[in-house]
């Protein structure tokens, strides 16, 4: 499989960065997972119980052991939520609700709360299980640079920068049930994958379509072209990637709210779109933070009159309420990316018409991962928010997410959102919650386009898993035509 780059940490305790999990996700489970339509539900977890006050019971699926052949248990799970509390966004929330961890017994874990909360199996979906004996004690800044989990394939070799093989593990339980998303049955249908950094989207297209590569993830731009082939097939990626930028709301000229609100009255979002992204079939123009699919948490609160509503009078007038006087304002993005990348230059074409001075820098995604953890080296930096499965999974509402919002009311909603037995009462919270962030613009969201272009060797592979919306687990959707 040819992609643009290999993780450079494959411990997902370790990173932020979702695009880095791609080993992790076929390699470790969670307790709990999504399917298509972002609702959870059981992985390693055989079933669970919760008395709607401060007790969540887990009972284990018997028969689970690791890659290692140790058996998994209840000291595995406590041993992995604890390393998976000092993590930032979803581990730090679930530390804030727990009192404690305790085994019930080996097959049977509880948690204790500190208030009632629907949230649990929620948090759970990034917490990958990992034996006692590799994470208890371990610090999740100190990232393993390998894997024993209980997922389908094992990591049999990772060569930095070069190439990452994985190998079918002949112990692997499949939970049962129809393959959705990352829940039910996951189906190991290739004995080896193998994935091979190739930068450039035209390199990659070109190892597949000669045979060098089975499989290439390619641009939305490469749909078009490898379609008609008469040796590969090509499948665009469901429509669940937000194109974002997330501004330093710690230092610098962006921390002035007046600055970010001008930012956001600029900007015409169906034109940045349409240049970024081209074909309409796409992307969508739409400015709720949580895609369409997830039609749980979709809404246009607080959009009316902000969300691609362009105004040159009001951004001249937020501007001079700013005190801007042409300061450059630095904005890191990635041609590594597309989704980073599509907006950035129409963006910046018409912020700059509006007096903005952007100073736009191209780099590698590396490069904006470092930068962005020091609020002296950037004003903006480009991003993308995937389709979570519950606001307070998103990593950009959190105090110690780069960029650094810090909101009083902003708290007191996460708050009420955590600890509120009423999915009425969470869902009103959520609307209160993404009108404030267009209002105070601590990230701005331009629209929401397609994961991208997947492209097989037709004489190897069928795509069937991918127009039915699956990216969620790559070997659920690769079948051997042999």
């Amino acid at each position: 499989m040819a992609v643009s780059a290999l993780p450079a940490i494959i411990d997902p305790y370790a990173t932020t960065l979702q695009a880095n999990w791609i080993i992790a996700r076929n390699v470790c489970e969670p307790l709990f997972d999504v399917d298509t339509a972002f609702k959870v539900k059981p992985v390693l977890a055989e079933s669970s119980t919760y008395d709607s006050k401060q007790t969540y019971v887990i009972k284990l699926r018997s028969g689970v052991s690791f890659q290692d052949g140790q058996p998994m248990t209840s000291k595995d799970v406590i041993a992995s939520l604890t390393r998976y509390e000092e993590t930032p966004g979803n581990g730090s929330i679930l530390k804030g609700l727990l009192s404690g961890i305790d085994e019930t017994d080996d097959t049977t874990v509880t948690l204790r709360l500190n208030s009632s909360s629907l949230l649990i199996p929620t948090l759970l979906t990034t917490a990958y299980i990992m034996p006692a004996s590799v994470v208890a004690g371990r610090p999740a800044t100190q990232a393993l640079d390998k894997l024993d989990c209980t997922g389908p394939y094992t990591l049999d070799s990772n060569v930095a920068g070069q190439e990452i093989t994985l190998k079918k593990w002949s112990g692997y339980r499949s939970p049962d049930g129809a393959s959705s998303g990352g829940t039910g049955a996951k189906h190991a249908y290739l004995d080896e994958i193998m994935f091979k950094p190739m930068p450039t989207s035209s390199t990659r297209m070109q190892a597949v379509t000669t045979g060098l590569v089975d499989v290439a993830m390619g641009t939305l731009d490469d749909y078009a072209t490898v379609s008609t082939s008469s040796t590969v097939a090509a499948g665009l990626l469901a429509k669940q990637s937000s194109p974002t930028i997330v501004f330093n709301k710690i230092s610098g000229v962006m921390a002035n709210v007046k600055m970010r609100q001008a930012f956001l009255a600029a900007l015409n979002m169906s034109d940045i779109m349409s240049a970024g992204f081209g074909d309409p079939a796409n992307f969508d123009v739409d400015g709720s933070i949580f895609t369409k699919d997830n039609t749980t948490w979709h809404t246009d609160a607080g959009t009316k009159g902000h969300y691609n509503a362009p105004d040159p009078q009001k951004v001249k007038k937020l501007l001079s309420e700013a005190g801007y006087s042409n300061e450059k304002i630095t904005w890191y993005t990635t041609q590594d990316d597309p989704t980073w990348y599509g907006p950035a230059v129409p963006a910046q074409q018409e912020l700059k018409k509006l007096g903005f001075n952007i100073d736009l820098q191209v780099v590698d995604q590396a490069t904006i991962i470092a930068k962005r953890t020091d609020p002296t080296k950037y004003d903006i930096f480009s991003s993308a928010i995937p389709t979570y499965a519950d606001p307070l999974l998103l990593p950009y509402l959190q105090d110690t997410f780069p960029g650094g919002w810090s909101s009083a009311e902003k708290s007191a909603l996460l708050k009420t959102l955590s600890v509120s037995a009423s999915e009425s009462e969470r869902k009103a919270t959520w609307d209160k919650l993404q009108a404030l962030i267009y209002t105070d613009v601590p990230f701005l969201k331009f629209g929401t386009v397609s994961g991208g272009t997947v492209v097989f060797a037709k004489d190897v592979h069928s795509t069937d898993g991918v127009k039915n919306g699956g990216n969620q687990l790559y070997f659920n959707y690769w079948k051997s035509a042999k």
